[in-house]
């Protein structure tokens, strides 16, 4: 952190002008760095054609340890019983695991009434700080006996052979591959504009962004969800940071800088959009708080992170943590400024009317290009899920990323007062809930 220390030094002993216009200068072009890493993903690739791995027999298929974190989840748990019991895998080599709080007494009721079978077992994690998902999943793996694992959320519905499909990847693979990130796509992609928006983030996200940095051998953020992973390696790793309240992202990060490979699968994971307000900005304000936390641990020592990373692994970290945490704090106050200084000019006598025009001038690309490589990326990743005709979605994403930044301030307070409580995301909102 010396090299930050010392730009914020040289910056407090220029005139304040200049200074502003060299830190809004600075704060611009990282912001396009992480549109040029987007536009690098929604570039349509060279196409290489592979062979699809060969199918396992039920022989070759390996124990699969599935861990299910819920809390205060009964609105779905129809869905998600369902949903595992629907799973194409030999019953005799399924290892699931239903996670419950022992708080929860009222999940505890609901799953009495249920008759599961012998391969689903019902963790109860013991009382303990902090009360997080990782938390969970760190306590139940202790009991996996699983080759491989994965995790489905309360309210996914994973297609049925995606277990095998993984298994097939894997077995394929060489063993340096720790992690399958599947594709996660909403079930109620058009219920309303906050729910299509969502459908858009995670098109983008799941079908553009993640599959364009596999393909190079670059590090995942992972999904919180359908990752499917070796146990051994992930052990050996440490699992997962109960602390870190994205302890996603922030285990894919380490997967890439301990030198294991992340790719993709071919599989989808279908889960309920966000419907409601206040339920978005709780889950999005924790998503970006998190960012925030994996971004200073990993940051802790930069040189060894650049190390082990390599550049363009860093770009990746940068741009997927506190890129996307600055870009949706700052987003209007950025919007705001590059208006002013495009409508405005300034004094004949200004000694600093370069460099104003210079700030104006990078200010503005960057939000040309910004919101011209976004909704391109999004129509393009609409159109790969079946999705067509949602101009007036693309068209309205800037009112969602203003959305964003009410999140990310209310992240920055949380991470301050309260860095690691976990907001509750409540599912079963939808109409076209199954089960």
């Amino acid at each position: 952190m010396t090299f930050v220390t010392c730009i914020v030094a040289g910056l407090l002993v220029l005139p304040l002008p200049l200074a502003w216009t060299i830190a809004s200068a600075f704060v611009a072009l990282f912001f396009l760095s992480v549109v040029t890493l987007r536009l690098f993903c929604a570039l349509p690739a060279a196409q290489t054609r592979k062979e699809p791995p060969r199918k396992l027999s039920d022989v070759e298929l390996p124990v699969y340890t599935v861990l299910v974190p819920v809390f205060r989840e009964v609105a779905v748990l129809h869905q998600l019983i369902a949903a595992l019991m629907a799973l194409n895998y030999p019953r005799e080599k399924l290892d699931i695991k239903i996670i419950i709080e022992e708080c929860d007494t009222s999940m505890r009721r609901a799953l009495q009434e249920f008759d599961l079978q012998d391969h689903i077992e019902i963790i109860v994690v013991p009382p303990g700080k902090p009360q997080t998902k990782p938390r969970a999943l760190n306590y139940a793996l202790q009991f996996a006996r699983g080759e491989l694992l994965t995790i489905y959320d309360a309210e996914d519905i994973p297609e049925p052979n995606q277990l095998r499909i993984a298994a097939a990847k894997f077995h394929a693979a060489n063993d340096r591959l720790a992690c399958l990130q599947a594709h996660l796509v909403s079930y109620n992609p058009n219920e309303n504009w906050l729910a299509r928006q969502f459908t858009t983030e995670y098109a983008v996200l799941f079908g553009l962004v993640l599959p364009a940095l596999a393909a190079k051998g670059l590090p995942l953020a992972l999904g919180g969800t359908s990752n499917h992973f070796r146990i051994d390696i992930l052990r050996r790793v440490g699992a997962w940071d109960p602390f870190n309240v994205t302890e996603d992202a922030d285990l894919g990060f380490r997967l890439a800088r301990l030198g294991y490979e992340t790719d993709v699968v071919g599989s989808y994971t279908f889960e309920e959009a966000n419907l409601h307000f206040m339920n978005w900005i709780n889950q999005r304000a924790r998503w970006l708080k998190g960012f925030l936390q994996t971004w200073l641990v990993h940051m802790r020592s930069p040189v060894k992170t650049m190390r082990e990373l390599g550049p363009g692994g860093f770009w990746v970290l940068q741009c997927c943590t506190i890129g996307v945490f600055m870009s949706a704090l700052l987003h209007p106050f950025l919007a705001i400024l590059s208006a002013y200084l495009f409508i405005t000019s300034p004094s004949p006598a200004a000694d600093l009317s370069f460099w104003v025009t210079l700030q104006g001038g990078v200010n503005l690309a960057v939000f040309v290009s910004g919101y011209g490589v976004t909704m391109f990326a999004a129509n393009r990743a609409l159109l790969k899920v079946g999705l067509r005709n949602w101009q007036s979605t693309i068209a309205t994403m800037p009112l969602y990323w203003m959305l964003m930044s009410i999140a990310a301030w209310l992240a920055l307070w949380q991470f301050i007062v309260a860095p690691f409580v976990w907001n509750k995301t409540e599912h079963g909102l939808s109409k076209l809930q199954s089960g």
